[in-house]
């Protein structure tokens, strides 16, 4: 890369090479809006300036194609062990990475590290990263639906609940709009900020986010609620799905009664606190079984619930299905 005719400036000691290579290498299962966030800001800063900023390819594992989450299959080049070494590589992952084995990728993401060439993950791609062995002590970030998977597996990689991280040469994103994000910021890096505003305005992005951008919507707008004892209140409730807190303790948090705390959630959710509670878990607990391999007696225990069969009882209820028939239907959906 040093050889270079032109140079991006210098940030952590990288110096980002113009133009660039990015080889994005898509696993089955990726998330196709996750693919196309990524590489479409390329496409248009290329288009934008009237020239080559970035060059990009798309490899797979699998003979010549590779299916999306959506069952969607693309053309992509298998041949990854042979291929060139380009000066960023990207794992675009979804459903299931801890399900994933591939010595060979795994070995070129080391040979990658090993040479000082910048890597990089889109959603779930991150756990393969850790897999590999390459994070280091770098700060990454993760799909919100499988951090506590890769926490709990590899405790000492550094994890953030940004949208995305750039700690030195490794860039990772949570995945979905936020690749986006991920990729301005590269532009911006190379070509400066008004360049990545237009290629924005492109997309009807809007502001750009900053890194630190929490993946999760904010309460205020996520149950569309104003109050800003309610808020507080449901903030209490998120902060504690494992060990749920007693309605009257959750109202003398907030400083009313018990009766003010059930109007203002029947005025602000057309539910009762309780109700909303339990809501609030089993959300949590299907978002757990469709994106993670968490056992269901791991995932009863993280939301709340004292056994397996409560949990499972609570679960048909609310969705018409067991928590086992949504993890079968998931499984098949995804491959």
């Amino acid at each position: 890369m040093a050889d270079r005719a032109k140079q991006g400036d210098l940030k952590d000691g990288i110096s980002l090479p113009s133009p660039m290579t990015i080889q994005f290498i898509a696993i089955d299962g990726f998330s196709m809006m996750a693919l196309s966030s990524a590489i479409e800001p390329l496409r248009a800063a290329n288009r934008l300036l009237g020239e080559t900023l970035f060059s990009w390819s798309l490899f797979s594992d699998t003979a010549g194609h590779v299916t999306s989450s959506s069952g969607m299959e693309i053309p992509a080049e298998q041949d990854l062990e042979n291929a060139a070494l380009p000066d960023l590589t990207i794992i675009v992952a979804s459903f299931f990475p801890s399900d994933y084995r591939n010595t060979m990728l795994f070995s070129r993401l080391r040979r990658l590290r090993a040479t000082g060439r910048m890597i990089g993950a889109i959603s779930s791609g991150t756990y393969l990263l850790a897999r590999a062995g390459v994070l280091g002590d770098q700060r990454v970030t993760i799909h919100w639906e499988t951090a506590r998977e890769l926490e709990m597996t590899f405790p000492d990689v550094k994890l953030s609940p940004d949208i995305y991280c750039w700690d030195r040469n490794v860039l990772t994103s949570a995945g979905g709009a936020a690749a986006m994000d991920l990729m301005l910021a590269l532009i911006a890096r190379l070509k400066g900020d008004a360049l990545a505003n237009d290629v924005a305005e492109q997309f009807l992005h809007g502001q750009i986010r900053p890194s630190s951008h929490e993946q999760r919507q904010d309460v205020r707008w996520r149950f569309r609620v104003n109050d800003p004892r309610l808020l507080r209140a449901i903030e209490i409730m998120q902060s504690h799905l494992s060990q749920p807190k007693p309605i009257p303790h959750i109202a003398a948090r907030v400083g009313v009664s018990d009766r003010q705390l059930s109007r203002l959630f029947q005025a602000g959710t057309k539910m009762q606190p309780s109700k909303f509670y339990l809501d609030l878990r089993l959300r949590a607990a299907r978002g757990m079984i469709l994106g993670s391999t968490e056992s269901l007696e791991s995932i009863a225990e993280l939301c709340g619930f004292s056994s397996l069969g409560h949990f499972s009882r609570s679960y048909k209820s609310h969705f018409n299905e067991s928590p086992s028939e949504t993890r079968r239907q998931s499984v098949r959906r995804v491959g």
